[in-house]
């Protein structure tokens, strides 16, 4: 055994490496004045088992962790700085004493890891959002010479090898996963010394050869080009007598083309000299595509959002962005560029090959789809792998334009959320062309597009689900009513009902917030809440908790609406129970989602049709020749069709309304309806305040009768012996519906209120009324309850037979 060791000791010691390597790592004192401290430590790091040096590198200098044999040179050695109590920040001897590793955090799914490992300032604050820099270094569990590394103040933001780099894994598994097992490894200072300048002549040529080539290509504005500053800091490093290995490689790294910036209009063409006219990358639908160069095509048009090491590559006219090398999706995949020589560029997703035109023929070829493909490596691919990113001009981006075809799909007559918008598109087209600026493009590109129809803030929306649950029962063993499919404001709980268009209870708003939206009932005043799987139901509160991310699914107008921050299980879902009195009323919504079997978003119990409520039905009785009805409701009214509408003021003696037309109505004001047929359509929209007094109110809940509100209080709206006016209402009419107009009567002597139509007053008496306008709910003689009476059908309403 002593043998062994001895001879062991001899190996180590011949690579540098004490026989001390296995214990427990000594942090040094931080670098001063651009030295190394005088206590500083050396040391080799693996991170399962693979090697990490600075050398060791993409052409982005983005730190790999694949390397099984220990390597040389001055990027092979680090040194752990201990920042009071802040955790420890690494050095490396090549990247010098002024630059430390950080970590770069895009995304952190199991997948796939966007996370990048490079060199910063030593002066970089660390963040979990942008770059971590510093770090917890622990022993893992009953090990001794086995340390997992952790973003300081992070929960699992753990070292691991991901794809063959050096990243963040965000789970708690990794504190003892093989894939986080760090080991460092004792050099001594004479080694480390001696090592400063292996491969320095390489490194010299390789910053000789690229400075050469920039200075072909020097602008301080165009991407891929160099900035005149770029080139003179390389260009003082290969001058200066005392720079070492390092700096030529760190310097030949530095030198990197202008990058695309956030904010710019981007075209990104073909650099295969074979093609004998211009291609560029579009898209059709969720397809990427390589084709002939057409400034007019919006799809050609992209930005780029910086993320952390890479981008988010998005097209301008759907919004999407690339998600794989070959598809568009909502979800952005995490893009990377590398240049294969001043002006050129290679691209890939997610760590994929490069992009890649398939269908090329050598030059020949028209256009195609976009692969992940190549022979030699990232960042050094040419032909059909590479690609000149060129941002656009004014007169380029003035040409754009979309598409006007397509057939927007309607919900009942309310376009859905998801669905062609043929009026942004003509607004775009007809708008770009004379912009003025860039900033006046990149306006309409972010307010005429994209050309779907999207959630807007100031619209309205009914909730209609796709498929609601089937199998449930009521206590008569009756199956629930698939009709029941439309978000619905109910007793005590949000329920699912037949769709209306004169059910104001239905219609909602989307009001944006952090992270999400909240969902408000526009009758209710309240927001959607406890959408939660098991025995929860949903409820109207006044102060919301719960707000919503829409999910998207295979079909672009059916849609999710998940609970932030509840996973995958609480998305709002259509129970469509018809009688659950421990939990709720019938039809009363949850939450859950088949999370163990990912089900599509747009299918479903849990899928919705977002259709926006441009307008409501007002059901109008008939009386004598005339039809009337009142309305309250919670927003606008910009026109009436069918019908017209009347405000007014009590007369001096107070026995009647003089009443006046309008031409539109402001929220949360009464008003009467006076047409010849059925139904009056009310476009919902601004309108301006009433001039004047208006002596009609109303209620958008309803008015239950009781003690504390007596109906002595109330006139309300009815036909006393074929006369319409406002009456007191009778012990036989419970309640005023939501949404009807009244008058106060608290301050009045009269029970009975005329209306004076230009001097043609309906001639009333001093009357209690019997039956008033009523909503109350209408049933089949089998008790089912029925939203569209069909006229002269027998019906139950308020416990008595009907004839409508």
């Amino acid at each position: 055994m002593k043998k062994i060791t001895f001879l062991l000791s001899l190996l180590l010691a011949s690579a540098g490496v004490t026989a001390s390597a296995q214990d427990a790592f000594v942090a040094s004192s931080a670098p001063s004045n651009g030295s190394w401290a005088s206590d500083t430590k050396w040391y080799k790091m693996s991170l399962s088992g693979n090697y990490l040096s600075a050398y060791d590198a993409d052409v982005n200098g983005n730190v790999r962790a694949a390397a099984t044999e220990a390597p040389t040179g001055a990027g092979a050695y680090w040194c752990i700085v201990a920042d009071g109590e802040n955790g420890y920040k690494l050095y490396n001897r090549a990247a010098g004493p002024n630059k430390v590793l950080g970590l770069s955090q895009s995304t952190t799914s199991d997948g796939f890891d966007g996370t990048r490992a490079n060199f910063y300032a030593a002066t970089t604050t660390s963040s979990a959002t942008e770059v971590g820099t510093t770090f917890d270094i622990s022993l893992m569990q009953d090990q001794t010479v086995i340390y997992k590394v952790k973003l300081k103040d992070s929960q699992n933001l753990y070292w691991n090898q991901r794809g063959g780099y050096l990243g963040y894994w965000n789970n708690g598994g990794a504190a003892t996963t093989n894939g986080s097992k760090v080991r460092f490894y004792a050099v001594d200072e004479a080694t480390v010394e001696a090592d400063d300048n292996t491969n320095a002549e390489t490194y010299k040529t390789a910053l000789t050869e690229k400075l050469t080539a920039a200075e072909s290509f020097v602008s301080d504005d165009k991407v891929g080009y160099y900035s005149q500053s770029a080139i003179t800091a390389a260009q003082t490093v290969l001058n200066n007598s005392s720079s070492k290995a390092g700096d030529y490689y760190f310097a030949t790294l530095d030198l990197q083309p202008n990058m695309p910036k956030a904010g710019v209009l981007y075209c990104i063409k073909s650099a295969n000299t074979s093609f004998t006219e211009a291609k560029a990358i579009y898209h059709e639908g969720t397809t990427t595509k390589w084709g002939k160069y057409d400034v007019t095509n919006a799809a050609q048009y992209w930005s780029f959002t910086p993320w952390g090491r890479g981008y988010k590559l998005q097209t301008v006219d759907t919004k999407t962005y690339f998600n794989s090398s070959r598809s568009m999706s909502k979800t952005a995949g995490f893009v990377e560029i590398a240049w294969y020589a001043p002006n050129v560029v290679n691209i890939r997703v997610q760590a994929a090959s490069t992009l890649h035109a398939e269908g090329h023929s050598g030059g020949s070829g028209v256009s195609g789809n976009i692969i992940d493909y190549q022979k030699t490596g990232f960042g050094k691919e040419a032909g059909p792998s590479s690609w000149t990113i060129v941002e656009a001009t004014l007169d380029e981006a003035k040409q754009m334009r979309v598409s006007e075809e397509g057939t927007p799909e309607v919900y009942e007559g309310g376009l859905l959320v998801g669905t062609f918008d043929v009026r942004k598109a003509k607004a775009f087209n007809n708008n770009i062309s004379s912009s003025a600026t860039m900033a006046d493009v990149l306006n309409l590109v972010n307010t005429d597009l994209p050309t779907s129809v999207t959630i807007d803030e100031n619209k309205y929306y009914r909730l209609v689900c796709v498929s609601p649950k089937t199998g449930n029962k009521d206590a008569n063993e009756n199956l629930s009513d698939p009709t029941y499919t439309t978000l619905t404001r109910g007793t005590n709980n949000v329920v699912t009902a037949p769709f209306s268009k004169g059910n104001v209870d239905q219609i909602w708003k989307f009001e944006k917030t952090d992270g999400g939206y909240y969902l408000k009932n526009m009758n209710g005043n309240g927001y959607l809440n406890n959408v939660r799987a098991g025995d929860a139901r949903a409820k109207l509160v006044g102060t919301p908790s719960d707000k919503f991310e829409i999910k998207e699914g295979s079909i672009s107008t059916q849609k999710a609406l998940h609970v932030v921050g509840e996973h995958d299980k609480q998305c709002l879902f259509a129970e469509n129970h018809p009688n659950e009195p421990q939990k709720g009323d019938p039809y009363a919504v949850c939450g859950w989602y088949d999370f163990n079997n990912r089900p599509d978003y747009s299918n479903g119990a849990w899928a919705w049709k977002l259709v926006e409520a441009d307008d409501i039905e007002v059901a109008l009785n008939l009386v004598e020749s005339k039809s009337y009805a009142t309305a309250y409701l919670p927003f606008g009214v910009s026109a009436v069709d069918g019908a017209s509408a009347y405000v007014g003021a009590l007369n001096a003696d107070k026995t009647a309304i003089d009443m006046k037309g309008v031409s539109g109505v402001p929220a949360n004001t009464g008003f009467v309806l006076v047409g010849n047929g059925s139904k009056a359509t009310l476009t919902i929209g601004d309108a301006a305040a009433i001039e004047g007094e208006n002596a009609l109110t109303g209620t958008n809940t309803g008015v239950t009768f009781a003690d504390a509100t007596p109906r002595a209080n109330y006139l309300v709206f009815g036909v006393n012996n074929d006369k319409v006016g406002f009456y007191t209402p009778s012990n036989s009419v419970p309640a005023i519906p939501a949404n009807k107009a009244y008058i106060n009567a608290s301050a009045l002597n009269s029970n009975a209120v005329a209306l004076n139509f230009g001097g043609n007053v309906t001639s009333i008496n001093a009357a209690t009324l019997i039956n008033g306008e009523n909503n109350a709910p209408i049933y089949d003689l089998s008790g089912r309850r029925v939203w569209a009476p069909v006229k002269g059908g027998l019906y139950i309403q308020n416990g008595k037979k009907i004839i409508k």
